[in-house]
């Protein structure tokens, strides 16, 4: 697809010239598809710190935090500016709406999450406040009835499990109120059952899955995803980036997406 080859050389010519990490995992300029490498996490702790990896320091705004706070991927925390926080706030929008989320019903959502998930299920919570939905987040998700309390507590629409995946089955409610998080880092949750949020540390969320959908839904003006043909892995590209660059970024897994649903690795 040339078009697709030609957006994914011209966002790894940006990372060339912008940032010294790109420019010494390429040597050169790529000239073409063949020429960009699939990188992954460890290419990363070669870098000599986190500036090496930046467009530009001073639009720094915020921070992503990892999907665990003690267990990224990444040595360094990844940073995001106003631009690209426009973006990831699109592409939960997107999501949303992909998951049939009724804008005009001003719809409640619980986000269930433990101490390891508690900053990123509180940068999550940002993205619905933005939206005008109100928001609450339970830390308490031991048992299924401490879920099922919780839930009679709030009256959410609908609830968020970044963590106790395991808990879904517990709540007495249409399951398709019951949203899972899925992280790259963990095992695929296995069966499309429920509909779910597909994250990955360095570039946040990628998309979204409807119940009973194989594949996942995202903005391919905003990612590429692409299977590594060597490691059969998929690999992500930011192709808007302004803060912090990926280009075929390995994501440790295989991600089945609307036009390639086929998993042949996980």
């Amino acid at each position: 697809m040339p078009d697709v080859e030609d957006a994914l050389t011209a966002t790894a010519g940006k990372a060339f010239r912008l940032t010294r990490f790109y420019a010494e995992v390429y040597g050169a300029e790529p000239a073409d598809a063949s020429e960009i490498s699939y990188i992954s996490d460890s290419d990363y702790h070669r870098a000599a710190g986190l500036l090496d990896c930046v467009v530009d320091r001073e639009a720094i705004i915020g921070i992503l935090p990892p999907y665990y706070r003690d267990a990224s991927r990444f040595p360094f925390t990844v940073p995001e500016d106003e631009a690209e926080l426009v973006l990831r706030q699109r592409r939960i929008v997107r999501a949303m709406k992909d998951l049939c989320v009724d804008f005009g019903a001003s719809p409640r959502f619980l986000i269930v999450a433990d101490g390891r998930r508690g900053p990123f299920a509180c940068e999550l919570a940002k993205g619905f406040y933005w939206e005008g939905f109100q928001t609450s987040i339970s830390f308490r998700n031991g048992t299924g009835d401490e879920l099922r309390q919780d839930v009679a507590r709030h009256d959410p629409d609908y609830v968020v499990l970044t963590s106790g995946r395991h808990l879904r089955h517990a709540l007495e409610r249409p399951r398709h109120t019951v949203w899972l998080v899925e992280h790259c880092g963990d095992p695929p949750v296995g069966g499309p059952e429920y509909p779910s949020l597909l994250y990955a540390d360095g570039v946040d969320l990628i998309g979204s899955r409807a119940a009973g959908r194989t594949g996942y839904d995202y903005d391919p003006e905003q990612v590429l995803i692409e299977v590594d043909p060597a490691s059969l892995l998929s690999h992500v590209s930011k192709l808007q980036f302004t803060c912090f660059p990926l280009v075929r970024y390995g994501l440790g897994r295989r991600v089945p997406t609307a036009d390639a649903p086929e998993t042949d690795a996980s």
